[in-house]
């Protein structure tokens, strides 16, 4: 039996699919994994930092954020994590493109009082949407009370950031 060229390029590729199979794992075992919610401290505010899934943004990477200008993670689609501060006044960020990190749409000061917890989202879109020039960008807002407990129960994996 003789096999064609086109029925051999066939059989590599089921096979080489097939090899990835043991790299899939269930939904949330992803290349970041979290350990469980701990309860927070107390004195301190907790800030959670999610990114939805948009299939519009899958290409677009996975930005830093910053708190006060210091790195604190990664913004990952369907991934929340939290970090806990003391009380204060701070600045959040997000990596940007096509947009200057100074711009107010880029940024988002919040006073966090202690016992707290606030909900800091990271979004993709055009600037222009916001009447910044520049193109496409990420954003960060705050989500209002309302949104807050449902965003994070989308989300697949939660708990403190893994280290940058």
């Amino acid at each position: 039996m003789m096999i064609g060229k086109y029925q051999l390029m066939a059989l590599a590729l089921l096979g080489f699919c097939v090899s990835l199979l043991p790299a899939c794992g269930t939904p949330g075992s992803g290349l970041q994994s979290y350990a469980q919610v701990a309860p927070q401290p107390p004195g301190t505010a907790r800030v959670w930092f999610m990114r939805v899934k948009d299939p519009q943004e899958l290409e677009q990477g996975d930005p830093t954020i910053y708190v006060n200008g210091s790195p604190v993670g990664r913004s990952v689609p369907g991934i929340a994590f939290y970090h806990d501060y003391p009380p204060g006044t701070y600045t959040f960020t997000v990596q940007s493109y096509g947009v200057l990190g100074s711009e107010a749409v880029n940024r988002n000061t919040k006073q966090l009082a202690a016992g707290t917890q606030a909900y800091i989202e990271i979004l993709w879109g055009g600037s222009w949407l916001v009447g910044i020039p520049g193109g496409a960008t990420f954003f960060v807002r705050t989500l209002p009370p309302e949104l807050d407990q449902a965003y994070l129960k989308m989300l697949i994996d939660k708990g403190p950031p893994r280290p940058l």
